[in-house]
């Protein structure tokens, strides 16, 4: 059963390891950072942190991840073009 799914998973994981780390890690961080959110907090425990709607854990901790990724990525190049700059 499997010997048709191994092929496709060799692919995919070889298309992963190609691309660069920032892209492989605004591939995976927002999952991890879904997964994290949801175990620490539950699907509904958002609600009782002082908003009066419900939020699903799992898509904040993507929109955090992601946001998270996007300006540590905006860091790191403020701080090459303030080390290149005299």
């Amino acid at each position: 059963m499997f010997e048709h799914i191994k092929p496709v998973v060799t692919r995919m994981w070889r298309w992963f390891r190609r691309r660069s780390l920032f892209s492989q890690l605004i591939l995976v961080l927002p999952i991890l950072c879904a997964i994290a959110l949801t175990v620490l907090v539950g699907n509904m425990g958002l609600a009782l942190m002082g908003t009066a709607i419900a939020l699903y854990a799992p898509v904040v901790g993507w929109i955090g991840g992601f946001i998270a990724l996007i300006l540590a990525k905006a860091a790191s190049i403020i701080f090459r073009d303030k080390r290149r700059s005299p």
